[in-house]
């Protein structure tokens, strides 16, 4: 199709349709990013939130402007973005809140599975090991705090000689005495 100044009416018609059915795909893309934050609710804060819909403002900008380029020759008519907009507000409106209604109801029942697994096969082996961490705990504890009494017990070693042959700086008596033995 030659796009020249002037678009026929039927043409407008033709690419006004063709740019719902672009905005009804772009509807699924942003289901998958609805789809995300269903299976994975605590990653759907603020920021992830946030980042995700800059991503889709980029792939929706990106795709109507390809839309564009590929069907128009790179007009971008006010009728072709109106069209996404109507498409992609029709696919969210209606299948997309069925099939995420479906998605939360889903993860909802696999959630419950996941956790009656969880509580009859790991959780009996997680409060073993919490014990038998908690046993080694206060082993190592009492064990420092021993040490700790021993250390208080020490004799000071400032004055004393475990070898004969050792010289002291001070005290000079100390180092005769040393020597007188060793003859």
């Amino acid at each position: 199709m030659q796009l020249g100044t002037f678009i026929s009416v039927s043409e407008q018609c033709a690419y006004f349709l063709l740019s719902v059915a672009v905005g009804a795909g772009l509807g699924v893309v942003y289901d998958l990013f609805r789809v995300l934050r269903i299976v994975f609710p605590p990653a759907a804060g603020d920021g992830a939130v946030f980042i995700e819909d800059i991503v889709f403002c980029l792939i929706y900008g990106f795709v109507i402007f390809c839309y564009s380029a590929a069907v128009c020759g790179g007009s971008l008519r006010f009728f072709m973005v109106l069209g996404s907009l109507l498409g992609f507000t029709l696919y969210i409106l209606t299948l997309g809140n069925l099939i995420t209604g479906i998605l939360r109801r889903v993860t909802t029942a696999v959630w419950r599975i996941l956790q009656k697994v969880y509580s009859v096969l790991f959780e009996p082996i997680v409060i073993i090991f919490k014990k038998y961490c908690q046993k080694v705990g206060a082993f190592f504890v009492r064990n420092y705090k021993k040490s700790q009494i021993a250390k208080k017990n020490l004799q000071k070693t400032s004055g004393m000689v475990y070898n004969n042959s050792a010289e002291i700086a001070a005290g000079g008596e100390r180092h005769e005495r040393c020597r007188n033995q060793k003859s």
